[in-house]
């Protein structure tokens, strides 16, 4: 065990560094033979090729050498992290097997004790640990059907009197507590104490609920062991059936005033409640919607009352109520409708969305487009598009315009007024944004390709020349690699592994040209000119070399 006490994980990432210790994690998969002889580790590590790592460790602390170009340069690079990880994970291993080993010796120890003796030794134990004290204390009470003593031991384990805030690192003590205090609930419910359980039950989820704003629980262990109150609490009730209108009533309170994400589930409850209980949690629910229409709660629980229910028209009003400038919930009437077979009122409300929307949503118009499709409405489907086009020049509705207009036959004639809107665009810099304007896309994903050089000649983004240059490589590589050479150029005074990654790709296209065009040999010394220039970006010429350039 001395190997693994030399270095910790703090060590490796304070050589390595930030970054390289990010990049070593995605290398432990690739670490084999390893072996530990005296202060020495060895191991392969397999990345673009095959490297022989040694790491070192003793009085002089941590070090490690590897045979990858940042190795030979004296770094401690992801590789040596992977092996140093992968150190302490095999130690990790063999303390598990060693904790268990000891473990297990405690056990026959305390197996091997007098009863008188082991109680003697728990006894103390409970004398110096007041938190181990109540816990017994609390499974006595409960186990022995003492429901006063639970009753009060929960209240305290749940109530955050004497501290204003419960911080991260305390809230997983409190989820013990609220676990705890489930546990004791369930135990009296098996002693024959059901009946007080289900009020213990009821006052610690409220005591939970109104002290829950006062805990940091980023990890939801509270919330978990929330769930474990709940679970007790339906144990004490299939135990001691409660009346079904109470427990409905009960119930849809807690769902009506959940802040915090723990609530029952009315399916665990359906055999106590029956109809008559899932009557009175609907009635409490419309009740609390009548009251407060604007409270976004309410309302989604009458939405899923009025679903279960199968109340479309409810629905619908609840939605026609919230409506948006995306119309988002016209196409959720139109949608409840569609599943009600009311199909052309479906249709009008999406059209109706289509009028009254500002910022109509895409999944509104793909809905609209889709239903007058299935109408057999093609002249309805192009009318759609051609409008949407008009009023978001983008190539995603030019698309949509095309197809539409080449099912009905009718490209031909949209064409060269939708290009010509896009060409107006380009000129007054309409629907130009960061991605460039359209009439360059178009144009590529038209095929027109000798029109779309021309118009990236005015104006086009790196990005755009790009495509248009994937577009030309295969017929038209000198073409193409006069976009790639452009491309590229301004990548040279740029650092970063994502930009040098794309100049790789750009440069592997670049060749591809040259081998088509049977000119090869300028693109050698164009390879070597830039090699040259850009030698000290050790990342980037690792990276070429990956690529085998």
């Amino acid at each position: 065990m001395a190997v693994f006490a030399a270095f910790t994980n703090a060590d490796i990432e304070r050589l390595a560094g930030a970054r390289a210790y990010e990049r070593g994690l995605d290398y432990l998969g690739e670490v084999e033979g390893l072996e530990m002889t005296g202060t020495q580790v060895t191991a392969s590590v397999y990345g673009g090729s095959k490297y022989q790592v040694r790491l070192r460790f003793g009085a002089g602390g941590l070090a490690g050498d590897c045979t990858c170009p940042q190795g030979r340069d004296g770094f401690f690079c992801k590789h040596c992290v992977a092996v140093g990880l992968s150190v302490l994970a095999a130690a990790s291993d063999l303390r598990i097997e060693e904790a268990r080993a000891e473990r297990q010796s405690l056990v026959s120890w305390l197996e091997s004790l007098p009863k008188e003796e082991l109680l003697a030794e728990m006894l103390g134990l409970l004398d110096e640990d007041r938190d181990l004290f109540r816990r017994f204390k609390l499974r006595a009470a409960s186990v022995n059907g003492n429901a006063a003593t639970v009753r009060r031991v929960v209240r305290e384990l749940v109530t955050v009197s004497g501290r204003d805030y419960i911080g991260y690192g305390e809230a997983h003590d409190y989820a013990r507590d609220l676990s705890q205090a489930a546990v004791a609930i369930g135990d009296l419910v098996q002693a024959g104490g059901a009946q007080d359980a289900i009020g213990i039950a009821r006052e610690a989820i409220g005591l939970l609920a109104r002290a829950y704003e006062s805990v940091d629980d980023s990890a939801g262990a509270v919330a978990d062991a929330a769930g474990d109150l709940l679970a007790a609490h339906l144990l004490a009730c299939v135990a001691a059936p409660p009346d079904p209108v109470s427990l409905g009533r009960y119930l849809a309170e807690l769902l009506l005033h959940d802040d915090y994400g723990f609530v029952p589930d009315l399916g665990d409850y359906a055999d106590l409640l029956g109809d008559r209980g899932i009557a009175t949690v609907r009635e409490v629910i419309r009740a609390a919607y009548a009251e407060h229409p604007e409270d976004s709660h309410a309302r989604y629980l009458m939405e899923s009352v009025a679903r279960a229910e199968g109340d479309v028209d409810v629905l619908i009003a609840l939605y026609a109520a919230d409506l948006d400038e995306r119309g988002r919930n016209h196409l959720r009437i139109a949608r409840e409708l569609d599943g009600a077979d009311r199909a052309g009122e479906a249709l009008s409300w999406a059209e109706r969305g289509l009028r009254e929307a500002a910022h109509p949503d895409r999944e509104l118009i793909e809905y609209l487009a889709s239903g007058y499709a299935a109408a057999g409405r093609d002249d309805a489907v192009l009318d759609l598009r051609r409008d949407r086009f008009d009023a978001v020049r983008s190539l995603t509705n030019y698309q949509a315009l095309r197809q539409a207009a080449t099912a009905s036959g009718r490209w031909d004639a949209e064409r060269g007024p939708a290009l010509e809107r896009l060409r107006e665009d380009a000129r007054r810099q309409r629907g130009w944004d960061w991605s460039g304007p359209v009439l360059v896309d178009a144009l590529t994903d038209d095929g027109d390709l000798d029109a779309a050089l021309t118009a990236a000649r005015d104006a086009a983004t790196d990005d755009q020349r790009i495509r248009l240059a994937d577009a030309l490589a295969e017929t038209r590589p000198a073409d193409a690699l006069a976009l790639y050479l452009r491309a590229i150029e301004p990548m040279k005074t740029m650092t970063g592994d994502s930009v040098y990654r794309r100049m790789a790709s750009l440069l592997l296209s670049a060749r591809a040209c040259h081998q088509a065009l049977g000119t090869t040999d300028e693109f050698r010394r164009y390879l070597a000119v830039l090699r040259l220039n850009q030698k000290r970006k050790r990342n980037l010429m690792k990276i070429l070399d990956e690529n085998g350039l």
